[in-house]
């Protein structure tokens, strides 16, 4: 089932199709050139803005000096208001940009999908198709954006932005259904303490947040010893990467649910010789791949059986009284 892409839905602002992997993934290789085209439009619309005021306050001292009497009174307090208005806004900035954010990469969000398919691809038949819904670029001043709000009534915490940007489904070879979300949260924080535990004035600071979210279903028929694995079994069988921290952890009948989540630093390939603060940044791609790892390491928990428990150190040592006793009686 092919897909013709056009590019992005202006309304939800998300690339939406259904298709093969091969289709998929040339739809994702197209997403740069629409991206900068798209980060580029703001920024001109914001210079025209700017250029419309200057122009009302060029205007009302073209008219001020060309005119007599009250008109020209009016026209050179409209200047005088325009001006400081625009000389005020600018002092004032609404919005602070983060030099050196991982948000101001194009390719961040469809990378990891890329990668992400890459390694799917060999458990996927021929031909299967992929449903995938991503935003590739952040909203402005929300989750994973390198913009940050500098409202002036920001002294106090407003509540969490969620950015559900990604969602991925389809069936693997196995007949297992797959389905993997990503949300990113912005939260900010309040503070009144400084580094010495001194009280100063209130501060907010914002962070980022992912969660990853993976779910497989699978039939009950196939794996009857599903609905016994314990929850200690199943979180034993989780393992995930630098950075990454299990969020929560569900196994019913025939769904296995494992949600994680990563600081903002995060990006979708961390390079086995990267240095400095790439190599410490979480590498979201891997984390996806530990996830799907450590879901299929439950299916195979559950059809072994637990191994019996070892004794306790405390009854080891009853046990070696019982047994002095009674050799000495």
């Amino acid at each position: 089932m092919a897909a013709a892409v056009e590019g992005i839905d202006p309304k939800s602002q998300a690339l939406v199709l259904e298709a093969p992997v091969p289709d998929v993934m040339d739809a994702l290789g197209a997403l740069p050139g629409i991206q900068k085209f798209r980060r580029f439009l703001p920024r001109v619309k914001a210079l025209l803005v700017t250029l419309a005021r200057l122009g009302g306050v060029l205007l009302c001292l073209w008219m001020m000096d060309v005119t007599d009497g009250a008109l020209s009174v009016v026209a050179g307090v409209l200047a005088f208001v325009m001006g400081l208005f625009l000389g005020f806004r600018n002092l004032l900035p609404s919005r602070f940009h983060a030099e050196g954010h991982p948000g101001d990469a194009l390719s961040r969000r469809p990378e990891l999908v890329l990668r992400v398919l890459q390694r799917l691809r060999a458990d996927l038949a021929p031909g299967t198709p992929v449903r995938l819904r991503l935003r590739p670029d952040p909203r402005p001043e929300g989750p994973g954006s390198s913009y940050f709000d500098m409202k002036l009534t920001r002294w106090r915490a407003v509540p969490d932005i969620l950015d559900p940007w990604l969602l991925l489904e389809t069936r693997l070879a196995d007949g297992a259904h797959l389905r993997l979300s990503a949300v990113e949260r912005r939260r900010g924080k309040v503070s009144d303490r400084g580094p010495d535990g001194a009280r100063r004035r209130k501060r907010v600071k914002e962070y980022d947040t992912l969660f990853l979210d993976a779910r497989l279903r699978v039939k009950a028929k196939r794996h009857p010893d599903l609905a016994t694995l314990s929850q200690d079994r199943a979180q034993k069988a989780v393992r995930l990467p630098r950075g990454a921290k299990l969020q929560r952890l569900r196994v019913s009948g025939e769904r296995l649910h494992l949600r994680i989540r990563l600081e903002e630093s995060w990006l979708p390939h961390v390079p086995k010789d990267a240095t400095g603060e790439v190599a410490a940044a979480p590498d979201a791609s891997l984390a996806v791949t530990t996830m799907l790892l450590s879901l299929y390491q439950m299916l195979h928990l559950a059809r072994t059986p637990a191994a019996p428990r070892a004794p306790s150190r405390k009854k080891l040592r009853r046990r070696a009284a019982k047994a002095r006793r009674r050799g000495a009686s």
